[in-house]
């Protein structure tokens, strides 16, 4: 009688144990789902933040392009015959010069701020495609 008294505690206990070691299991694999929501949440808002980017970007190119081929042509146009109007022309060029500059330096940033953008959607990718092997390994 003190035998399956024994037997039935035991049969009890490893049926406990077995129990939270499928709780754990579940809880981990939901623990990973939560990151993989989190990770393709934070993606979705970088995807939407580089388009918003790279619309911004192309406008710049345009601008760029223009006030370039301004400049270029501004610094070709002096007129040595009249003094006063090549300070005139001088200090136009100087003016188209300088916003050039400007445009292209933030072009420039721009273009940096799409790769960074570029290099934090691939690194959250590779993450998620991690993430889906591990969870599809355990389902199977």
């Amino acid at each position: 009688m003190v035998m399956k008294k024994v037997i039935l505690l035991l049969v009890m206990v490893m049926s406990t144990i077995f129990s939270f070691a499928q709780d754990e299991t579940r809880i981990k694999n939901l623990k990973e789902q939560k990151e993989i929501l989190s990770l393709t949440t934070k993606l979705n808002k970088l995807q939407l933040d580089y388009e918003k980017e790279k619309v911004n970007n192309v406008e710049l190119s345009k601008k760029a392009a223009d006030i370039n081929a301004e400049a270029n042509i501004a610094t070709t146009e002096f007129n040595t015959t009249n003094a006063s109007s090549t300070v005139k022309d001088a200090k136009t060029t100087i003016k188209r010069l300088k916003e050039a500059k400007s445009i292209n330096k933030k072009l420039a940033k721009s273009q940096k701020k799409l790769n960074r953008f570029e290099k934090k959607i691939a690194k959250i990718k590779a993450r998620l495609d991690d993430l889906d092997k591990k969870i599809k390994f355990v389902e199977q």
